[in-house]
């Protein structure tokens, strides 16, 4: 039978007919247990013939049916035997959208009946689901194909006509709502518009719970496994089988200072952290921060930020921001915990700290100042005893942790657990103890054995275990509960459950086009170490792959077949999502068997490339001839699959090679006239031979030229040292031009952000640029966080078709649109293991608008993160997020232009105005009452309008005939606060604002510039990036920078802007003969200065001269001029005379030249 099949059978089995009086039909029920029925309490009203909201008598009886279980092939609904029914529980309708539920009793159990599984899935949205009702003239009933969307305010699930087919209207109250994606009832329908659209709602099963508490333990909750994954505190009721465990590590930590949780990987260290032992220490008075290390600017602040949040529970986000640097200081300095921490156990109520820092293996990959820091702050000997550390670690790190001398002692033996495999009873408890928890779920007799033997007691079995439990738990929504030998079959057990997922996914992610590409990826992924004869998975960089390998990750990242990140150094990284992949996986386990030599070979490369790293780089340690023979065909057929840190390394040691030969070669140029001979006639076979490899690398330049070419548009900073490497390999003109096209290209740059899925078309950071959330050209999101700190951490968004990205100031929440008008937020989450949190469903919008020449515009999120807007045609609305739901709505004026924001204390929104007189269109800005709608006028008659970062004064920018005005006035009052006016036929392009809107930036084609409107000056100018097209409105803020964050192409960049005055007015300027100074006329023709060509702006001069008043410049020419050598200047003074000058020192050289006066017009 097919899936269809089986859900409409369950169907069948337990959809109730519900009659009146005259057995006319007047709704529908569904059996919960064979006895017990829930229906529409207005459906009861209407079978009993009383009034709408009347409870029922007590002995009340109606006539059900099971219309669907047995209709003889003559006959219809009307054949089947009628069964009399009692109400058991009743609750009306209330105003609110809640009740309107009724519990029936059948007095007979009819054969062939089955009750049906309910699911309480609070995220639905787009799921498909089926109904069937008995509409008026259709008394065999119909089904209604739906579309599943999100809850109303009130309640009630809204569910939309998926296809062409009936439409939910009368008769189809109290039917079961069936999910085709989640394999269960998800609610109850209630009521359907009569109009367009045709729309339905129902009661979801959180709803019918609320109304009948009774039906809870009937409900199936979500699968208890986590295939792949953590389990979490709030998982501590289905964490199984590590119980002993979580009891002796949690009395280590109650007696010591340090415990450390130390095992292999997958063996559940974080879970037993996590959801065994932070749970049992919680009651007992302990309060608990968890930390990840690469998370933060370093793990001190990012403990600081922890500390606060405890601290002062009251503050917001932003204001935590502000005050964990000054916290951070303090944490480094004598006794600085000693007297934070009774404080805060104090506020807290609590009498206990407990820090637990989850994969501490991170820390060993940040810098040593990092490590030494945190050692000094929680592994000193001083730290109080009312605080706890609780890491986990994994065994391969054991051994360079026990040699720091700020760690070891924390990791010895006395205060070390070793996590081992689990026993076959553990392994029982985690088959059974979530299964026996539910009511009416088992495994058929025997199934557990079958799949405990089938599992073994490998600690690399446990991934595979929860993996095929996950699936074979959402099978038995099939089979009623039950959990079957026949469904364990289907999905593979547990050696292949996961196997014929990856089956899956490489079917639909990978076309064959991609399939060479895909076969390169893996092998880099996975590695033979020269120690062990089995194949392992490795971390691989960006750096490491094309760009078609890198496309294909992308993809299978998003199917969550491999696992995306960052190195502490920014760059990208992919790797196997689990190891158990090789082994479970017989094509992945082909090529390791095929590609074995090369993996043995490509590993003793890298091993003896880190042994001459970690020597200094000793050249003696480099490839030498034998090594070099031995890479040459590997190199010519696979060096597409040969990393270019490994091609320099070979190239190198070639280099090497070459010189060891030509000091041979000299050293035996001192001998005798027969020995001369001798070595011309050698001489000339190593001079053949020498051409031959000098071709060989200028070959390999231009490859590598080609290669830095292609990642140029994907991966920057790859592109970069592929060039250089290119360039190091032979200097070809080639190399030359590709290593100058990066670096004018990127030179500017603070940080580049790459990795998105496609061209960036809009995007939005944090107040501290630390976490950006963008959008590709594609609709398709990625979440960005440390992105100005160490331990960059990438995601990307597992929605499509995203219309609109944004991000809280502080960065704790990110919200989205949809193409679709649907919305949604998720907490941000950069310690845990996933750094996109569940994602909060809103009701969507209708009619919104969207600017695809301003994709920023529009939409707005509050400062808090509680809140966005958005405008539709016609209205200005808004979601709340901490309840979910939908606001009201205020008109739109009719003058409303593109721009939206969120006023300071979320009570009004601000607006951009838009109005045209005939000759030019007018900006300005309207300030709207969310309560009452009421506008008030904040600015007009501007050219552009920007709102400042703390949304309480808004900057306002005019174009005249002299250039233009920018005017920041506060918005509570219009009363000016600052003025900056530039000439020179400047006009309008601001960019970006900061916090008070005290300092702008404003770019044009060349260049940006920071202005200081309070003290009306320009402050800064910078060189502008090529090609961006999109610029944050707010200047990020991070430890005292000023940045601006744009986007070109693929690429997000940040730019800092000087805070310091580094402007100099130049009227013209020359080059010295040598390049190495420069003569500028400055200062609109005051004077003449030289600089050297890589002093900063507040260097002094090396010469300057003053010129005569008044300052003259020629109208047809220029003014200063050099000759042939470049030694000497003309500096053209006034009209008629000129000036010779040393180009060095400026010092006249020569008499003046008077100059004579040209002739007349008329002469």
């Amino acid at each position: 039978m097919t899936a269809s099949g089986a859900r409409t059978e369950a169907l069948e089995a337990a959809v109730l007919q519900v009659r009146n009086q005259r057995g006319e039909p007047v709704g529908l029920g569904f059996l919960v247990t064979h006895e017990l029925a829930l229906t529409c309490a207005h459906v009861v009203n209407i079978a009993l013939g009383t009034d709408h909201g009347t409870e029922p008598a007590a002995d009340a009886r109606i006539e059900v049916t099971l219309p669907l279980l047995r209709a003889p092939a003559t006959g219809g609904p009307d054949s089947a035997p009628p069964i009399t029914a009692t109400v058991e529980h009743w609750v009306p309708p209330q105003p609110s959208g809640a009740g309107d539920v009724a519990v029936l009793r059948l007095e007979t159990v009819v054969r062939g009946s089955r009750p049906i599984r309910l699911v309480d899935e609070p995220d639905v949205w787009k799921h498909s689901a089926r109904v069937f009702g008995f509409p008026a003239g259709r008394p065999g009933g119909v089904w209604h194909a739906a579309l599943l969307r999100a809850r109303q305010a009130h309640g009630w699930v809204q569910a939309d006509l998926a296809e062409g087919g009936y439409r939910v209207s009368g008769g189809f109250s109290g039917s079961p709502v069936w999910d085709d994606e989640l394999r269960g009832v998800v609610g109850m329908m209630v009521v359907a518009e009569k109009g367009e659209p045709p729309a339905s709602y129902l009661i979801p099963t959180a709803g019918l719970l609320d109304a009948w508490p009774d039906l809870r333990p009937l409900v199936l909750p979500p699968s208890p496994f986590r295939p792949l994954a953590a389990f979490q505190e709030s998982d501590a009721a289905l964490f199984h089988g590590r119980g002993a465990e979580s009891e002796w590590v949690a009395g280590m930590v109650a007696r010591e200072r340090w415990t450390a949780i130390v095992g292999p990987s997958g063996s559940g260290k974080s879970s037993l952290a996590r959801a065994g032992v932070v749970p049992r220490l919680r009651p007992d008075g302990t309060s608990v921060i968890v930390l990840r290390p690469s998370a933060g600017s370093s793990p001190v602040a990012r403990l600081a930020q922890k500390l606060l949040a405890l601290l002062e529970p009251g503050l917001s986000g932003t204001e935590r921001l502000d005050r964990a640097p000054a916290l951070g200081r303090a944490l480094t300095g004598e006794r600085a915990l000693a007297d934070v921490v009774p404080l805060l156990l104090d506020r807290q109520g609590t009498r206990r700290l407990l820090i637990v820092i989850d994969q501490f293996e991170e820390l060993l990959a940040r810098n040593a100042t990092a490590v030494d820091e945190l050692a000094a702050v929680l592994f000193d000997e001083d730290l109080p005893d009312t605080v706890r550390i609780l890491t986990t670690l994994r065994a391969d790190f054991l051994g360079m942790v026990l040699d720091h001398p700020g760690l070891g002692h924390a990791f010895d033996k006395q205060r070390a657990y070793a996590l081992g495999p689990m026993s076959t009873g553990r392994l029982r408890d985690i088959v059974t103890l979530p299964v026996e928890a539910v009511p009416g779920v088992h495994y058929e007799p025997h199934l557990v054995d079958r799949i405990l033997a089938d599992t073994g007691a490998e600690p690399g079995a446990l991934p595979l275990l929860g993996f095929a439990l996950d699936q074979l738990w959402r099978e038995q929504q099939e089979a009623h509960g039950a959990l079957t030998h026949e469904a364990y079959e289907n999905i593979g057990g547990v050696a292949g459950a996961l196997h014929d997922h990856l089956v899956q996914v490489w079917d639909t992610h990978v076309p064959e086009a991609d399939e060479t590409a895909a076969r390169r990826l893996f092998t880099q992924l996975i590695r033979v170490p020269l120690d062990a004869g089995g194949v392992t998975r490795r971390v691989v960089t960006r750096t490491e792959l094309g760009a078609g390998e890198w496309r294909v990750a992308q993809r299978l990242a998003v199917a969550r077949l491999l696992v995306t990140g960052r190195d502490a150094g920014g760059t990208e990284t992919v790797e196997l999502a689990h190891e158990a992949l090789i082994s479970s996986w017989d094509k992945l386990a082909d090529w390791a068997a095929e590609d074995r030599s090369f993996l043995v070979w490509r590993e003793s490369l890298r091993h003896d490339m880190r042994r001459w790293t970690t020597a200094g780089r000793s050249p003696d340690l480099l490839p030498g001839v034998d090594a070099l023979a031995a890479a040459k065909p590997w190199v010519d057929s696979r060096g597409g699959e040969i990393a270019a840190s490994e091609h320099e390394f070979l190239v190198l040691g070639s280099a090497h090679h070459r010189s060891r030969s030509r000091r041979r070669r000299a050293l035996r140029s001192g001998f005798g006239i027969l020995v001369v001979l001798a070595v011309l006639f050698g001489g000339m076979f190593v001079y053949t031979r020498e051409q031959s490899e000098e071709r060989q690398a200028l070959a390999d330049s231009r490859s590598l030229t080609q290669f830095s070419q292609d990642q140029a548009e994907f991966d920057p900073a790859l592109s970069v040292k592929l060039a250089l490497a290119a360039y190091e390999t032979a200097p070809t003109q080639e190399a030359r031009s590709q290593l100058l096209r990066q670096h004018l290209g990127l030179s500017g740059s603070t940080r580049v952000l790459s990795g998105l899925l496609g061209t960036v078309r809009q995007f939005r950071t944090s107040r501290d640029g630390d976490v950006v959330f963008a959008r590709s050209a594609l609709g398709r999101a990625t979440l960005f966080v440390n992105s100005l700190t160490d331990g960059m951490r990438v995601e990307h968004f597992s929605r499509k078709a995203v219309s609109m990205v944004m991000v809280s100031a502080d960065g704790s929440r990110a919200a989205f649109i949809g193409d679709d008008g649907s919305a949604g937020w998720f907490e941000v989450r950069p310690d845990a293991d996933r750094i996109i949190g569940p994602v909060h469903e809103l009701p969507p919008a209708k009619d919104l608008l969207y600017y695809p020449y301003a994709p920023g515009s529009g939409f707005a999120m509050s400062l808090d993160g509680r809140m966005i807007a958005a405008r539709t045609k016609d209205e200005l609305v808004w979601w709340d997020l901490d309840r979910d739901t939908a606001g009201a709505r205020v008109p739109l004026p009719a003058e409303a232009g593109e721009k939206l924001w969120i006023g300071p204390d979320g009570r009004t929104l601000l607006v951009e105005t838009s109005a045209y007189d005939g000759n030019r269109t007018d900006a300005g800005l309207i300030e709207i009452d969310r309560a009452t709608g009421k506008a008030r006028t904040v600015a007009r008659a501007a050219d552009q309008i920007l709102v400042s970062g703390d949304r309480k004064a808004a900057a306002s920018c005019r174009n005249g005939d002299a250039g233009m005005t920018i005017t920041l006035r506060r918005i509570s009052d219009g009363a000016q606060l600052g003025r900056y006016a530039h000439g020179d036929h400047a006009t309008c392009t601001m960019r970006s604002i900061d916090l008070a809107g005290r300092r702008i930036a404003t770019a044009d084609n060349t260049s940006l510039s920071l202005v200081d409107l309070s003290r009306s000056e320009l402050v800064s100018q910078s060189a502008q990036l090529d090609g961006v097209t999109e610029s944050s409105e707010d200047l990020v803020s991070d430890r005292g920078r000023i940045l601006v964050a744009g986007s070109s192409d693929s690429l997000i960049n940040y730019v800092e802007l000087p805070t310091e005055p580094n402007v100099l007015e130049v009227s013209e300027q020359k080059l010295s003969a040598d390049g190495k100074k420069q003569i500028s006329l400055v200062d609109e023709g005051a004077s003449l200065q030289v600089h050297s060509v890589t002093a900063e702006a507040v260097d002094p001069p090396l010469a300057e001269v003053k010129r005569p008043r008044p300052y003259w410049y020629p109208k047809d020419g220029y003014q200063l001029v050099l000759d042939a050598e470049r030694t000497l200047l003309a500096d053209w003074v006034a009209k008629d005379t000129i000036v010779i000058r040393s180009t060095s020192t400026l010092r006249e050289k020569a008499a003046r030249i008077t100059v004579p006066a040209p002739p007349s017009p008329t002469g």
